[in-house]
């Protein structure tokens, strides 16, 4: 079994080490970071851009400068973190259109049926055996009206708002804004504890050992309790 020295002595290594020196090493290392972790089929959805999501990891990349695995390893969360937080806001818009376009489609649909008029709607409620047919009170309004319900329903089935309906059903239709919200907490949260652990890291590395790295902090950026979310 490794000693308590030698565990001592392997984490004062990982702080010495500044990544490679050489060109070929450093080139590798540059390829690496635009794959390695990226995992990129894992935190896409259906219809996201894949190409926006690697311009992402590699712009984050180039700014926050990891080095090794473990820091590597913290800018994939990064980078997924900053991923989902963009996805919110297409969420929050997908559930406004969603119910917006819902609104308007029904609207549409009774326009629609106040150009409709059922010839044996009085036997029916009489004897209850039937609807007979239609008669259109106004063709042309009532075809306007169809065409308006039909172009409606079509933007309601569009990606965003089907996003949006997609989390209304996740939410059982009961405050999805409300649930949106706790969602978008979560995962600032994660977002801003894998960058102060990234910083924390880099600045040992960079003091190569010489003081303390900062201390790790459980960082809260609502002022919710976690135990609430």
């Amino acid at each position: 079994m490794t000693s308590e020295k030698q565990i001592r002595a392997n984490r004062r290594n990982a702080l010495k080490s500044t990544g490679p020196k050489t060109p070929e090493g450093k080139a590798t290392v540059r390829l690496n970071a635009r794959t390695h972790g990226l995992r990129s089929q894992e935190i896409l959805l259906p219809g996201e851009d894949e190409d926006a999501l690697k311009g992402l990891n590699e712009n984050l990349r180039a700014e926050l400068q990891p080095v090794g695995e473990l820091e590597n390893l913290l800018v994939d969360g990064i980078v997924a973190a900053h991923w989902r937080l963009r996805r919110l806001r297409r969420v929050e818009a997908g559930i406004f259109a969603w119910e917006h376009y819902g609104e308007l489609l029904e609207r549409a649909r009774q326009e629609a049926c106040t150009y409709e008029r059922d010839e044996k709607l009085e036997d029916f409620l009489r004897n209850l055996d039937g609807f007979g047919e239609k008669t259109i009170t106004d063709e042309q309004k009532h075809q306007e009206a169809l065409a308006k319900a039909r172009e409606i329903e079509a933007k309601r089935n569009a990606e965003t708002a089907t996003l949006g309906r997609t989390f209304i059903r996740d939410a059982n239709k009961a405050n999805a804004f409300s649930k949106l919200s706790r969602y978008e907490t979560a995962i600032e949260r994660g977002l801003y504890k894998a960058l102060h652990e990234l910083q924390r890291l880099q600045a040992a590395r960079s003091t190569e050992g010489g003081i303390s790295p900062p201390v790790a902090l459980d960082v809260n950026v609502s002022g919710i309790p976690s135990e609430d979310l």
